[in-house]
């Protein structure tokens, strides 16, 4: 089978000793979604890319001194992590277990949306850290992948792409990057979040050219979320002319989710997923998606068939690949 744009490596899940277990995260999502994504038939273990991880000077660009010498503190990363018994482990095996794979999907996220400027559209089975930034990380974001992306996007291909659109569709604040973003006339942020919950940052709030508070019950449920977002994407497109997307579709708005607090269905899933596919297709603009939160079992399974949905109504299999983007 051919390559497809859609960038995995099986270093990308967090496993060792069953400790995982404690942390609401499914930090084995990524292998789940592969195998369901190949156990489809469409394609094989050649069919992906693999990525490698970000350059020592990638990272030093990307992260202060202070908070990279940071991380060799097993304090900091159990804060960041939120998983106390992380304090006492060694610190070569944090490094080994944690922090690399974080560093192997940081890479995906960049490769991936290069991958879509080749092809139309990318997926990352992994990334969207949305809330690391230059001095600090938290919420299980220790590498800020999205500003990465950004900053490769406009720096290597500045004839190309001047206008990037980051949506960030996860339940929580999108902080990390819209503090590391801030004011920057090329990029405009969609966030749509759960104002109830972490990280309630009111200064990265400043930063969202586009918020969409989530503030009431109603809006977190489908009837009302789906209209809202699609409502404030066409405004958003249509003033901003993107000629790239970066898409956070965290799957933590999902009902049942314990951090996320909202009550989408999975059908609002594939819904939603959709509706920025299509409106990035309909306007010819390239899309790199990446999975962020989402903290239950049943999110690889919903990811995989939003995933599946995407091919399937797009027909992302049948020669969407291009080489030159279309200025708008």
């Amino acid at each position: 089978m051919t390559k497809v744009p859609i960038v995995y490596h099986p270093c990308y899940n967090i496993v060792f000793w069953n400790l995982e277990k404690i942390h609401p995260f499914d930090t084995q999502k990524f292998k789940r979604i592969y195998r369901i994504l190949l156990a489809s038939g469409l394609f094989d273990a050649d069919s992906f890319y693999e990525p490698s991880p970000p350059t020592p000077l990638d990272i030093a660009n990307l992260h202060s001194t202070q908070y990279l010498e940071s991380l060799n503190s097993n304090v900091q990363l159990q804060k960041i992590l939120e998983v106390p018994f992380l304090a006492v482990l060694p610190q070569a095996l944090m490094k080994k277990k944690v922090l690399e794979p974080m560093l192997l999907q940081t890479g995906g996220s960049v490769l991936a949306a290069e991958l879509a400027l080749e092809y139309g559209w990318g997926i990352n089975l992994g990334g969207g850290f949305h809330h690391a930034h230059y001095d600090g990380g938290g919420g299980f974001c220790v590498y800020a992948d999205i500003t990465l992306m950004v900053e490769k996007i406009l720096s290597k291909y500045p004839d190309q792409v001047s206008r990037v659109m980051i949506v960030d569709l996860d339940a929580h604040q999108g902080n990390g990057y819209e503090r590391d973003l801030a004011h920057n006339n090329k990029i405009h942020i969609v966030d749509a979040f759960n104002v109830h919950i972490y990280p309630q940052d009111n200064d990265a709030f400043s930063s969202i050219t586009t918020p969409i508070p989530l503030t009431s019950p109603e809006l977190k449920r489908d009837d009302k979320y789906l209209p809202l977002i699609q409502s404030n994407l066409f405004q958003s497109f249509h003033k901003f002319h993107p000629q790239f997307i970066i898409y956070n579709a965290g799957t933590d708005c999902l009902e049942g989710d314990p951090l996320g607090a909202m009550n989408l269905s999975p059908e609002a899933i594939l819904k939603r997923d959709e509706i920025v596919f299509r409106m990035a297709f309909d306007h010819g603009v390239p899309i790199v998606m990446l999975l962020g939160g989402g903290y239950q079992k049943k999110n690889a399974e919903i990811i995989s068939a939003s995933i599946l949905n995407l091919i399937s109504k797009f027909n992302l299999l049948e020669g969407r690949k291009k080489s030159v983007i279309t200025s708008h």
